[in-house]
């Protein structure tokens, strides 16, 4: 009797063998080629509150690019306040009842961004002063061409606070109309006109003595840190507003308000 199928099946469970005992290739490490550990492209702010979610309004957005006033880039476009957009403020960043401000008076403004994961995003919106928007539009399109960084760009209003923003600031969002008094006092804002824009506000609170607002900003009240976001006097959002006139609130005697830029403009 032959032995050959015996002897190949003897090689073929030697083969079988041999590569059972051969070590897999290792998982690709999470280092580069340096060996070093890869970092984040920016360090993003600690955790915040979810805002509420914004209401649904039927085929909005291509209503707004329809109707721009005014395209600075793709992606950047102003409107005026639509039906949609009246409703969506009123009562909480637009007072139902007397005001000293109209609809016409306010502009809502389009436009793309990048956050600290280096995403890009194309659903920012601010509200703004009318004799402001096409400024403010192209200071903020000069910030997405750097890739500057920012948390959200929402309304106030998606925070569900009628007349208040510490919601919307404790998740570091970006935003700028909202009708309301100065802290403390029977004045309006500049916010109130749509003259004010609050910029990564957990990144950059306000600082009055022990007071930080918001309250989760007061790990970033060491401006010495220099994180991406962080406003000072060499950062690009700080040389943007301020050489269009705008004034920081960086750069107030009493009180800082790091996340703050205003500029007081006649009705």
């Amino acid at each position: 009797m032959s032995h050959r199928p015996t002897f190949i099946i003897l090689i073929f469970l030697i083969i079988v063998l041999l590569a059972s005992c051969t070590p897999s290739a290792p998982a690709p490490s999470k280092t580069g080629v340096s060996g070093q550990a890869e970092l984040s492209p920016a360090p993003a702010p600690t955790q915040a509150p979810e805002p509420t979610p914004a209401p649904t309004i039927s085929d909005e957005w291509g209503v707004y690019q329809e109707n721009a006033e005014a395209v600075v880039a793709d992606g950047f476009y102003i409107v005026a306040l639509t039906d949609g957009l009246k409703e969506r403020i009123t009562g909480k960043s637009f007072p139902e009842g007397e005001a000293e401000i109209t609809y016409d008076d306010l502009r809502y403004i389009r436009l793309k961004y990048w956050d600290f994961e280096g995403e890009e995003h194309e659903d920012g919106e601010l509200i703004v002063s009318e004799q402001l928007a096409r400024e403010v539009a192209g200071i903020f399109y000069a910030l997405y061409e750097a890739k500057y960084p920012f948390t959200s760009i929402r309304l106030v209003d998606d925070f569900g606070e009628p007349g208040d923003d510490n919601l919307s600031m404790a998740a570091n969002n970006t935003s700028a109309f909202n009708y309301r008094f100065v802290t403390g006092t029977d004045t309006l804002s500049l916010h109130s006109y749509g003259d004010a824009i609050d910029i990564n506000p957990m990144l950059n609170p306000y600082i009055d003595g022990e007071r930080v607002a918001p309250e989760n900003g007061a790990a970033y009240a060491d401006r010495t840190l220099g994180l991406p976001g962080m406003i000072g006097h060499d950062d690009l959002c700080y040389k943007l507003f301020t050489e269009n006139g705008w004034k920081w609130g960086g750069d107030w005697d009493e009180g800082k308000d790091y996340q703050h830029f205003s500029k007081n403009v006649e009705s």
